[in-house]
């Protein structure tokens, strides 16, 4: 003896609202890794490539370890979007995904949240420690790196957003039989 489901019309349209919802979340996924890796390769980029020269003087990203970590840290974060964007409609109902989402997103903040205080060191200084404000005297660099850290938040943001996406994914609903 069979038993047979017999579906209403509204439930037919509940599926495809479904279907369509279910979609609409995988591409916003894709969308928002995708743009956490644009962000992350750039913010990196914009960091390897900075350098300025003054009275004999050459600052670059490899003075400061917390920069050196902030660019591996960024090309780790743009590897890592990239390679989950690819394959975002089979890895949305996995479970591990979420928290290796949530791991990358603490990772970039890390990396941003120091190289930022490094940066307002250099920004403003601190008379009690004796550092004094030296993006005076390297203002290009200080510059770039503003922006790197602009681009590493936007992919902090898109990643962290696309973490949430993936605490809760949208399950297919099952096929209909008839």
């Amino acid at each position: 003896m069979t038993t047979r489901m017999i579906e209403l019309e509204s439930q037919e349209a509940a599926v495809e609202t479904m279907r369509a919802a279910t979609v609409a979340h995988v591409r916003a996924s894709a969308a928002l890794r995708l743009l956490a890796f644009a962000a992350s390769l750039a913010a990196a980029l914009v960091v390897v490539t900075n350098r300025e020269d003054r009275w004999g003087v050459t600052v670059s990203f490899k003075l400061f370890d917390v920069w050196v970590a902030f660019v591996a840290i960024n090309f780790v974060n743009a590897a890592y979007a990239l390679l989950t964007a690819i394959p975002v409609k089979r890895l949305i109902s996995k479970r591990w995904l979420h928290h290796s989402d949530l791991f990358m997103v603490n990772l970039q903040t890390a990396a941003t949240a120091g190289a930022g205080a490094v940066g307002s060191v250099a920004m403003w200084g601190n008379k009690p420690s004796g550092w004094f404000a030296v993006c005076r005297l390297y203002r290009l660099y200080c510059d770039k790196g503003a922006v790197s850290l602009a681009l590493a938040f936007v992919a902090f943001a898109a990643l962290g957003v696309s973490a949430s996406l993936s605490r809760y994914p949208r399950a297919p609903p099952p096929a209909a039989s008839r």
